[in-house]
């Protein structure tokens, strides 16, 4: 037993007890620091820098946490936390991490006075879930779009797109109301910011394979994965008649193909690969709409969009696989083509951008604005953001008379838990150069007072933020607090490089 315990030693770094919780708080509140600044409307971007020299300018906090390439085990099991927030809520990455970031700080004081880890996470628990009651009585029920809107503006607020947050949260709502996040598409393309529109239905960024075709066409659509063209044969034939021969056969079964397409009235053709030149000619004299050089990607959603099936083979061509729907072509910039099928359960929002980076930056605003307006349209109950939610959890947890079956301990844990969720007004107003403990004492006071960054007051706030991004952050904070606290040591294997190292000398 001794020498395995010798052995493991050699080979793995252990960390044990009080250093490895004080690793962890250490690190959890380093990740903190790294997006607090980035919090709220007034928060600072940050530029990131990969290996390759490639740049992006964001306050994301979501995108920040992706972007940080560590060995450090903690920090990659707190990245992972964000990137799940996200996952499951679409926004509320940041405070997320900060609540997480403060519960582990306040935690690490507790143990310090000699309160046990476990007191502290039947505490936190218990704080969890009065948090949550006050947060459910605090909500309030919207319509659905009005909901959708008031969180896409919010989650715009603050983030490079937010000069045309009003248009931007109208279109997210819509397309919220219409599909799924999965299923409502962005696509940037050059142009102002002004003219950004919803298409309902599936759109693709591909204009018709040759002039002279309809610009808009209903009824079947066929969905084609291999070339439609003539089968190819890598042979080498120097006899001009079996040169005409090969070609005769070539066009009997291309006129096969085509008469098989007329047969089944399709109106509409998507190919993932090419299609030969003599075929486009045939389907544009017979008033078809044909595309080609689909990603698979767009062909995956243009089969749940138009219910019809992929299918690999010309000569299997059959009314069962077709899909039905309306394509229609845009002229644009780069010209598209909006699909809608017989259930429209899609959208595209097209956000036109100036640049390239004001672009990227556009997509991720979006992507976060339709999904929370998405949950939202599926659970209409906002809360008030700027901190007022925060303060008025805290308030409801003070007043809150404390369980005589709870110990002294727990409840400093539960009071504590309270304290921490002031953390969010707090970093709001040092993002906006507020006096932080003015700010405290007066939240402490009046509960629905929230932090108006950009005339530096504090005043009831008509800002919005869906009660799913709040419960979620709130219960993800808490439960991988508690997973982090009950670690109590840390193992960490010598990293393969140093063992080639040894090795080697």
């Amino acid at each position: 037993m001794k020498r395995f315990t010798q052995h493991m030693m050699e080979d793995n770094r252990i960390i044990r007890g009080r250093d490895a919780q004080r690793m962890i708080v250490d690190t959890a509140w380093e990740m903190a620091e790294a997006v607090r600044a980035t919090l709220g409307p007034r928060g600072m971007d940050m530029m990131l820098v990969d290996r390759m020299g490639n740049k992006v300018l964001t306050n994301d906090g979501a995108t920040i946490l992706k972007a940080l390439e560590t060995r450090d085990p903690i920090a990659s099991i707190i990245a992972e936390v964000a990137k799940s927030q996200e996952q499951n809520a679409f926004d509320g990455t940041t405070t997320c991490i900060i609540i997480m970031g403060e519960l582990l700080r306040r935690a690490d004081e507790l143990i310090g006075r000699g309160v046990h880890p476990n007191a502290i996470i039947r505490g936190y628990r218990i704080g969890l879930d009065q948090a949550l009651e006050a947060a459910a009585a605090a909500s309030i029920e919207k319509e659905p779009y009005e909901a959708g809107v008031a969180a896409a503006t919010t989650a715009i607020t603050g983030k490079s797109a937010e000069d045309f947050v009003e248009v931007l949260a109208d279109l997210c709502a819509r397309a919220a109301m219409i599909a799924k996040p999965s299923e409502i598409k962005l696509l940037s393309i050059p142009g102002n910011s002004k003219d950004a529109h919803l298409v309902e239905g599936l759109v693709v960024m591909k204009s018709p394979m040759t002039q002279g075709m309809p610009t808009k066409a209903e009824g079947p659509i066929l969905l084609m994965e291999s070339e439609l063209g003539p089968p190819q044969a890598q042979i080498n034939i120097n006899d001009p008649e079996k040169i005409q021969q090969i070609v005769e056969m070539q066009t009997k079964y291309m006129q096969e193909i085509m008469e098989r397409i007329k047969e089944n009235g399709i109106k509409t053709i998507f190919c993932q690969r090419g299609v030969d030149s003599r075929a486009a000619q045939w389907l544009r004299k017979e008033g078809i709409l044909a595309f080609k050089n689909i990603k698979r990607s767009d062909m995956m959603r243009l089969s749940v969009a138009t219910e019809g099936h992929i299918i690999s083979d010309p000569a299997d061509i059959n009314k069962e696989d077709l899909g039905y729907g309306v394509a229609e072509v845009h002229d644009s910039v780069n010209d598209y083509v909006s699909i809608r099928g017989a259930e429209t359960n899609a959208a595209s929002i097209i956000m036109p951008a100036p640049t390239e980076q004001s672009a990227e930056e556009f997509q991720r605003a979006l992507e976060d604005a339709v999904g929370v307006a998405y949950l939202c349209v599926q659970e209409p109950l906002v809360v008030k953001g700027a901190g007022t939610i925060q303060a008025q959890m805290y308030n409801a947890m003070i007043k809150q008379t404390p369980d005589d079956t709870v110990n002294s301990k727990v409840e400093a844990a539960r009071l504590a838990f309270a304290e921490a969720l002031l953390v969010i007004p707090q970093t709001l107003a040092e993002s906006a150069g507020m006096d932080i403990m003015d700010v405290s004492v007066r939240m402490r006071a009046d509960p629905n007072l929230g932090v108006n960054v950009h005339l530096m007051e504090l005043m009831p706030m008509n800002v919005f933020e869906p009660l799913a991004v709040v419960r979620s952050a709130l219960t993800s904070a808490v439960e991988n607090g508690v997973s982090l606290l009950r670690t109590h040591s840390i193992i960490m294997a010598k990293p393969i490089q140093e063992i080639f190292a040894s090795a080697e000398k």
